[in-house]
């Protein structure tokens, strides 16, 4: 019996959901440490204090937000389960389009999203392989490429990120904490992949973890978890658009 568009979505909404899940975590870990910082020494920026001492919050330096290593791997997670779904998505296309596609010609299938306009038309007849031409033409109306969809594109290159090249960062300047190693690590770059880790609305942590992270406030741009909650509704969104090309 042929899969019905609801039961193929069904399929690929596991992966978003997993995300959606993966948030909720994260969303614990950043809530249980967000009264939590580390005094730097801007004096002694070369070197970092050993050892970093903990403060809180109301203590009057400046100060660095501390952060478990478990946010970094939750918010890889995220990112990759969301790409995945969007190439799951990718794959049901071609297969109801050209069903008999081999597993070798099905393995270059995937959702098309690229640097620039002319990449995008350079690799995406090989990506789309098999998919009816009103499919094709839902993919090409959602710019899926930098500088057309800057959803897609920072889905696609944040997942690039963690799985090739390395852990996200949060902030010019962070302190991570693990179970597996004593101490603090104190992380810096110039270009963080996030702004920083925005706190939740007040008094989030006494609410649910769930309607936490649907108030988070927005205070910059590119903080943490609204982040990651956008891509999270906008993959959410696209799947359900995706429907009438799933029957």
């Amino acid at each position: 019996m042929p899969l019905r568009a609801i039961d193929r979505l069904v399929l690929l909404r596991v992966k978003v959901e997993w995300a959606k899940k993966h948030l909720r975590d994260l969303a614990t870990e950043i809530l249980a440490l967000e009264h939590t910082y580390v005094v730097i020494r801007k004096d002694d920026s070369e070197v970092p204090p050993h050892p970093i001492t903990l403060i809180q919050r109301d203590v009057q330096f400046p100060r660095v937000p501390v952060l478990s290593f478990n946010a970094v791997c939750l918010a890889g997670d995220i990112v990759h389960n969301l790409r995945t779904a969007l190439d799951h998505l990718a794959q049901q296309l071609a297969l109801i389009g050209c069903p008999q596609l081999s597993q070798k010609e099905l393995r270059g299938v995937e959702f098309p999203i690229a640097e620039t306009l002319a990449k995008y038309e350079a690799d995406k007849a090989r990506k789309v392989r098999g998919m009816r031409p009103l499919a094709v033409k839902a993919i090409d109306a959602l710019r899926p490429y930098k500088g057309g969809n800057d959803s897609l594109w920072r889905l696609h290159e944040l997942d690039i990120i963690d799985k090739h090249r390395s852990l996200f960062t949060f902030g010019t300047d962070f302190v991570f904490t693990a179970g597996w190693f004593e101490g603090t690590y104190l992380s810096r770059t110039e270009v963080p992949h996030f702004a920083g880790v925005e706190p939740s609305a007040e008094n989030a942590i006494k609410r649910d973890i769930q309607k936490a992270i649907g108030e988070l406030r927005v205070g910059q741009s590119n903080a943490l978890l609204p982040s990651l909650h956008q891509l999270v509704d906008f993959v959410d969104r696209l799947l359900t658009d995706f429907i009438p090309f799933l029957e």
